[in-house]
């Protein structure tokens, strides 16, 4: 998967990334972190935690200007791991395990503004859709954070429900729901 998306300085691209490319995703992360004036609306992701995205079928997609990562978005599917958004909704196993998880996006502050967070939105979902048709697909954003929650629910999130998370951060629980045949005969989230 490669795309092209129109950028500052021309040209930028959509891409998986690789195990190489994690101490970048790392420090952009850290970059975000630090210049961000309220940072709990920003739950880190480890070393660790980037290494499981970067494993089939989870995946972490970056946006490059050359070889400079300027944005990156995450998802993922947990099946039965704790860290399965399903179980904080209370579902049952069988649609827990139906649920992708749509974990991070960052977007240097450089390239706010040309609407990479939207994009890599639409673009982890139309991934995760892929990989498990039908599947449900999750967020947490922090309920001050106007400028996230307007962009997911602009891609068609809907608020579930509220809770902590993180380590005590207030989020909200949001869901992209799938369209496909025989949904009015599934149980809705």
């Amino acid at each position: 998967m490669r795309k092209g998306l129109k950028g500052k300085t021309g040209s930028l691209i959509l891409r998986p990334c690789q195990e190489t490319d994690l101490d970048a995703l790392m420090l952009l992360q850290e970059k975000i972190c630090r210049g961000m004036e309220h940072p709990d609306w920003f739950a880190m992701t480890s070393r660790e935690e980037n290494k499981i995205f970067l494993t089939d079928p989870n995946v972490i997609l970056g946006v490059y200007d050359e070889d400079r990562l300027a944005a990156y978005g995450s998802v993922g599917f947990p099946g039965d791991s704790p860290v399965n958004l399903g179980w904080d909704l209370g579902l049952p196993r069988e649609e827990a395990l139906r649920c992708a998880v749509l974990d991070t996006i960052v977007v240097d502050a450089e390239y706010r503004g040309l609407g990479l967070q939207r994009e890599l939105i639409r673009c982890c979902v139309a991934y995760a859709r892929e990989k498990m048709p039908g599947c449900e697909v999750l967020a947490t954003v922090a309920p001050d954070n106007i400028y996230s929650l307007r962009n997911v629910q602009a891609e068609g999130f809907e608020i579930l429900v509220r809770k902590e998370k993180y380590g005590g951060k207030e989020r909200y629980i949001l869901v992209q729901r799938s369209v496909y045949e025989g949904e009015e005969d599934r149980k809705k989230l």
